[in-house]
């Protein structure tokens, strides 16, 4: 087994294989983005066709609607982000003043705890951001230059994977039995079992994560504007992306706003503050129960060891897929114990876990 091992990880590595299988998938995103447009979009296309509508009726219907509300997103959007970035830059000196300044007022209050070390520790913290400054300032040119340079990229991609999308839903039903088909004939009920299953949990999910997420960065925008916070817009998206991670994400979108609102000013910094916690209370008591499924019934700590694996092996993509993907493999293996009875579970278990 060892040298079998030995064997197989020497043939990978000069073969490449790994590096051939990353540029497969690269070349295969826009059929992925497809699936996934097609698969968010049936159960709506679904819908339309048992209320007198035919499947190329329906399916030019909800594209026409989707394409015209992302239009109308790019439109006002973009002009929106590009000023308020340069607004950002702009301040971005006076930000760094504003900064400084509260630094010493905060260790004004903390020199008696300190003991009178609070020069060194301001030095330090001052140097660090010195060094930050001057990071961000050397290295802008180039990030925006590649930023641009990926928004074009994925931008073609997209349209591709539209395009795709578009014929996918136009004969949804047949290629889910195409994918079906390429399993061996044993296997194909029970992946058809798990398909719809895994089917009805995950797309209540994401529909139900835009449906919040939109939700979260419009709420974020009205209260960012309020106290008066700069690019309130973009910052808000930022806490409405995060948000899909669970637990922790609303406090990592929430952190770049409320730094920037302490340095424009204390007010600026509490009122951003207030925002985001009436917008996370909205969200926690209002919004996630009217998406039900947006509870993937899993237990919190499984959410955050999962959250720390995909975080370190992916980064944010990995966090953000962290969710979803463990409460597939939950499903599965639900679905194969039921059948199989690998592990035996008391009654009590089994209803908790289900």
């Amino acid at each position: 087994i060892i040298v079998a091992i030995m064997i197989i990880t020497y043939v990978v590595k000069e073969w490449k294989i790994l590096y051939f299988l990353g540029s497969l998938l690269k070349i295969l995103i826009p059929f992925f983005i497809g699936i996934f447009i097609a698969w968010l979009f049936n159960p709506i296309v679904k819908f339309l066709t048992k209320h007198k509508f035919n499947r190329v009726g329906a399916t030019i219907l909800v594209y026409g609607i989707f394409i015209v509300v992302l239009t109308l997103f790019i439109v006002f959007s973009v002009p929106v982000a590009t000023k308020e970035i340069n607004d950002f830059i702009k301040i971005i000196p006076k930000l760094g003043q504003g900064l400084s300044d509260f630094i010493d007022k905060v260790f004004v209050i903390l020199d008696p705890i300190v003991n009178g070390n609070s020069e060194s520790i301001k030095s330090e913290i001052y140097n660090t951001i010195a060094t930050i400054g001057k990071d961000i300032t050397v290295g802008l040119p180039n990030k925006i230059i590649s930023i641009v340079t990926s928004i074009v990229s994925g931008l073609g991609t997209f349209l591709i994977g539209l395009f795709i999308g578009l014929y996918m839903l136009l004969d949804f039903d047949n290629v889910s039995k195409g994918i079906i088909n390429l399993f061996p004939t044993k296997a194909r009920e029970n992946i058809r079992s798990l398909m719809d299953i895994a089917n009805k949990n995950l797309v209540n999910y994401v529909q139900g994560l835009l449906f919040t997420t939109t939700l979260v960065w419009l709420g974020n925008t009205i209260g960012f504007s309020i106290s008066g916070l700069k690019a309130p817009v973009l910052f808000a998206l930022f806490c409405g992306v995060t948000n899909v991670i669970p637990y922790i994400g609303p406090w990592i979108g929430a952190a770049p706003a409320v730094i920037v609102g302490f340095t424009q000013g204390i007010p600026t910094g509490i009122v951003t503050i207030i925002s985001v916690v009436v917008v996370q209370a909205l969200d926690n008591v209002i919004f996630t129960p009217l998406v039900q499924s947006k509870n993937l019934k899993l237990h919190p700590v499984t959410i955050i060891i999962s959250l720390l694996i995909f975080g370190h092996f992916f980064g944010i993509i990995g966090m953000v897929l962290a969710a979803p993907l463990i409460a597939t493999l939950k499903t599965i293996f639900i679905y194969f114990n039921d059948k199989y009875e690998f592990i035996k579970l008391n009654e009590e278990i089994n209803e908790e876990i289900e």
